[in-house]
């Protein structure tokens, strides 16, 4: 086949063509632990309650990245002389995601993010926060089914909301690390905590893919981000998913869907 000829392009189709790119700043994020975590960091003295504060910490959301994977590759040197071919055999995700938050001053996105690794090492169940004080106590961890979440997205969309979105959903992910967090009396800014997710794989999918397996977690999430961009007015992605016909604000969603 023979390579692309030259071809003259109009200054105008060249901008319709490249000027209309993805932004990097536009996107949501939803980290849902399972129930387990959940009635976990709701307890006095956390008080974190998912169902009213999940939202506020998602949007708090102010940095993250999107995925990326690779090839494991065998080489094959002897099928023909002098060459030498690579052949894929596996996989290989990145091990981890990291999202960066602005705290509030509740400081509720800390409680949520060290209170899900609390719950993962057994502190507070197997022994109360005071009690950790006493350097005899021992950790006691979670069974991983019980914190390992496959409710974690990033879904990347445009301000006009008339092109595709695309979603990632990780699978069996749990916060693996939280960074230290600087404070000084210079200059005052926003303070941020920073945490790694570990993660198996992760999913992609794009908005009309008929792979999409359309689930009410992520329908959830889509009705934020839609609710968000247009001012205020739900626009369902999908035909009245789930029996919710005639929803168009955030309330009305919640009240029909649960």
């Amino acid at each position: 086949m023979p390579g692309p000829a030259p071809n003259a392009i109009r200054t105008d189709d060249l901008k319709s063509r490249i000027l209309h790119v993805a932004q990097t700043s536009v996107y949501q994020v939803k980290l849902q632990p399972l129930q387990p975590v959940i009635d976990f960091i709701n307890a006095p003295g956390r008080d974190v309650n998912y169902s009213l504060d999940g939202e506020n910490i998602e949007l708090m959301c102010s940095e993250t990245n999107l995925p990326g994977s690779s090839l494991a590759t065998h080489d094959v040197t002897n099928d023909y002389p002098g060459v030498t071919e690579k052949m894929a055999y596996r996989r290989i995700y990145d091990e981890t995601i990291d999202f960066t938050f602005m705290v509030d001053r509740n400081y509720k996105v800390v409680e949520f993010l060290d209170g899900w690794m609390n719950y993962v090492t057994g502190q507070g169940s197997t022994f109360t926060r005071d009690e950790y004080a006493n350097g005899n106590v021992h950790y006691e961890m979670n069974y991983p089914s019980s914190y390992k979440t496959d409710n974690l997205y990033i879904t990347k969309w445009e301000k006009d909301n008339s092109s595709s979105s695309m979603t990632y959903q990780f699978i069996g992910a749990f916060p693996l690390s939280i960074v230290s967090m600087p404070v000084s009396y210079e200059g005052s800014s926003v303070l941020k905590c920073s945490a790694s997710f570990s993660y198996m794989r992760y999913i992609r999918t794009r908005s009309g893919d008929s792979s999409m397996a359309w689930n009410d977690d992520y329908n959830r999430s889509q009705a934020v981000i839609n609710h968000l961009n247009a001012g205020g007015v739900i626009e369902w992605n999908t035909d009245q998913p789930f029996g919710l016909e005639n929803a168009t604000t955030w309330e009305e969603i919640d009240r029909q869907g649960g």
